[in-house]
C-alpha cells in the first residue's frame, strides 16, 4: 500500500499519547486537531481564535482580505441557515460588525476569523468506529438534501489508492465532481489523496475514535478542509462474530 509523503507518524503519536495521559478519551481542541492533521500533511484553511472586535481586525489584517467570522459552539457551526457565520469580509468595518453581530446573536465572544477558501462543491470526510468493521470512512457531498438522501459512501479503512478512488466515485451525486452541465468538475486526485492519508492516520494511531471533515471545499484547483473535529480514546472491544461484509 503506497502512503502519502510528508507523515510524520512519531510526532503525532507523541500528541496522542500526551493527549491521552489520564484520560478515557476525549474530543481535541480546534487547535489540537490542526497539530495532528498537520502531521500528515492535511491542513485546515489557516483560521485565529479571538475573543474582541479588534482582535478579529488583528486577525484579518495578519492572514489577509478577504475573511470568514464564524462562531465557535457545536451548535451554531453545524446550522445549514449559516446564521453563525460572516462570509467574504473585505476590510475592517466589515469584521468588526460581523463579530459584534455573531457575538450578539451567539452569546459567546469567542470566535474564529478564517481566511476564505476558494469557492467550490461542498463535500464531507469522515471516519467513526463501526462494531463488526473498525474504522469505517464515508464520504458524500455536503448539504441539507444529501444528509436526507443519505447519499454516503462507505469504506472499511485502510484504503488503498483504488479504493480511495473509489470511494469518492461512489456516492450518486458523485458526477457534480466531474466536469460536465454543472460545472468544470473539482480536484478529485485532491480528495483521493486526503482520503489516503485520513487512512494512514487512523492505521498508525490505535487511539484514533472519530474525524469529521465538514465541510471540505473542492475545486478545480484543490481541496480544502473549512473545519476538523477529532475524538481520540481506548481502542474498543471488539467480539468476532463471524464473516462480515460492507456493502
Amino acid at each position: 500500500m503506497v502512503r502519502p509523503p510528508g507523515i510524520d507518524t512519531a510526532a503525532a503519536t507523541a500528541l496522542v499519547e500526551q493527549w491521552s495521559a489520564g484520560s478515557s478519551g476525549r474530543w481535541l481542541t480546534d487547535d489540537e486537531a490542526v497539530r495532528l492533521l498537520e502531521c500528515y500533511g492535511i491542513d485546515i484553511v489557516d483560521f485565529r481564535a479571538v475573543r474582541d472586535a479588534e482582535q478579529a481586525v488583528a486577525a484579518a489584517e495578519e492572514l489577509g482580505y478577504p475573511v470568514a467570522a464564524k462562531a465557535t459552539g457545536e451548535l451554531w457551526r453545524r446550522r445549514p441557515d449559516l446564521i453563525g457565520v460572516r462570509l467574504d469580509l473585505w476590510g475592517p468595518d466589515a469584521v468588526r460588525q460581523a463579530y459584534t453581530d455573531l457575538v450578539a446573536i451567539c452569546g459567546d465572544p469567542l470566535l474564529h476569523v478564517q481566511k476564505m477558501a476558494t469557492k467550490g462543491v461542498g463535500c464531507v470526510l469522515s471516519v467513526t468506529d463501526d462494531p463488526s468493521f473498525g474504522s469505517v470512512i464515508e464520504f458524500g457531498l455536503s448539504g441539507m438534501i444529501m444528509d436526507l438522501l443519505g447519499d454516503r459512501a462507505h469504506r472499511a479503512l485502510p484504503l488503498t489508492a483504488d479504493e480511495a478512488a473509489a470511494l469518492i466515485d461512489a456516492p450518486r451525486a458523485a458526477p457534480l465532481l466531474s466536469p460536465g452541465p454543472a460545472g468544470p468538475g473539482v480536484d478529485k486526485a485532491a480528495l483521493i489523496e486526503l482520503a489516503q492519508r485520513i487512512s494512514a492516520l487512523f492505521d498508525d494511531i490505535p487511539q484514533m475514535r472519530e474525524l469529521s471533515c465538514d465541510p471540505v471545499l473542492a475545486s478545480p484547483g484543490s481541496a480544502e478542509i473549512i473545519y476538523a473535529r477529532a475524538r481520540i480514546g481506548p481502542q474498543p472491544t471488539r467480539f468476532d462474530i463471524g464473516p462480515r461484509r460492507l456493502a
